[in-house]
């Protein structure tokens, strides 16, 4: 791959339109210290060291949208439900930071703002709390989202649905919308979990990762023919344009309906954390696919992007520049 064609579609990322529907968190850091064991619970004893600067990132579908802007998209919309509290208000704050619109933000006052508090000592996770609201939305926010999505399709150049299973996407919400997808020249992108996965039929792209891909065909995908054969059953069952299979340390394995089938080494050196990796593939997937990207060069940039935000501990948005160095400096395996 010419490393001079890949700059230049990262320059054009600026001129990408994107939608991110799906699940809004936030993902908040404690840190500390382990030296000993609770004498009241055979439990290790934190001692926060972060407590007076709350560490509080976007996460899930919030985390898709900051790798968007982190990578230079200056037409992302975040599509999605917060609650009405201190959480939900936090999420706009960051969302109009960026420079962008918080109006696809739907207010639900009877659901709160996800939550998810990790707590961290010597580098390693010791528990984590989930403050969430796991059942699908009413009715009354799902028809507000659903008319979000479509008030803005004449605008956008993609929509990316962030699935985590916390009930803002439903097969409702899609039986509303995906029909109106189809009638746009866009790329939709699916970043799935296991309850909804099968009702995202003729999307482009769908992009699971080796533990869904394995529930959705019903076997484990334990090797390179494995994942073959489950892509071709998604092309088929979902009648899709291409899927992008994510096997961890084993790299990608990207397929089409064109017969397109292209196996992708990892670029990762070394795992850390892989916290939010999935978000920054789909978000540098699409973006730089609607930056005049093929498919297979989007997936090889997407999969140096992983290989970078692995090395860091917590949700973490990339920038251009870290992946230009990247790329300059060889981490983009060979075919």
């Amino acid at each position: 791959m010419d490393k001079a064609r890949l700059e230049s579609i990262l320059e054009n990322c600026s001129q990408s339109r994107i939608m991110v529907v799906g699940d809004i968190m936030l993902d908040e850091y404690l840190e500390g210290t382990v030296d000993r064991i609770s004498p009241e619970a055979p439990i290790p004893v934190v001692n926060i060291i972060n407590n007076k600067e709350p560490d509080v990132r976007l996460g899930g579908a919030a985390n898709v949208f900051n790798n968007l802007i982190s990578l230079g998209c200056k037409q992302a919309f975040l599509c999605g439900v917060v609650g009405d509290d201190s959480n939900g208000e936090l999420v706009e704050k960051h969302v109009i930071g960026c420079g962008m619109t918080a109006d696809c933000l739907i207010v639900d006052n009877e659901r709160p703002t996800t939550v998810k508090t990790r707590l961290i000592a010597h580098n390693q996770q010791v528990i984590r709390l989930d403050r969430e609201e796991r059942a699908p939305l009413s009715d009354e926010s799902r028809k507000r989202l659903a008319a979000c999505i479509a008030e803005r399709l004449d605008d956008l150049d993609a929509v990316i649905f962030s699935d985590y299973e916390k009930g803002v996407i439903t097969p409702e919400l899609l039986e509303d919308v995906l029909p109106l997808l189809e009638q746009k020249d866009i790329v939709v992108a699916v970043d799935p979990k296991f309850s909804n996965f099968r009702y995202f039929k003729n999307v482009t792209i769908v992009v699971p990762n080796r533990k869904e891909a394995s529930g959705f065909v019903r076997h484990e995908i334990a090797n390179e023919d494995d994942a073959l054969t489950a892509a071709r059953y998604m092309l088929d069952t979902l009648a899709c344009e291409c899927v992008l299979i994510k096997l961890g340390e084993h790299g990608m394995r990207f397929v089409d309906r064109k017969g397109g089938d292209v196996s992708i080494h990892t670029a990762a050196e070394q795992v850390y954390d892989v916290t939010g990796a999935g978000d920054t593939v789909i978000s540098t997937l699409v973006l730089a696919k609607t930056a005049g990207a093929t498919w297979e060069e989007a997936a090889r940039i997407a999969n140096v992007a992983a290989g970078i935000v692995i090395h860091y501990i917590g949700t973490t948005a990339i920038d251009v520049q870290q992946l230009v160095s990247a790329i300059l400096h060889n981490k983009f395996p060979e075919p």
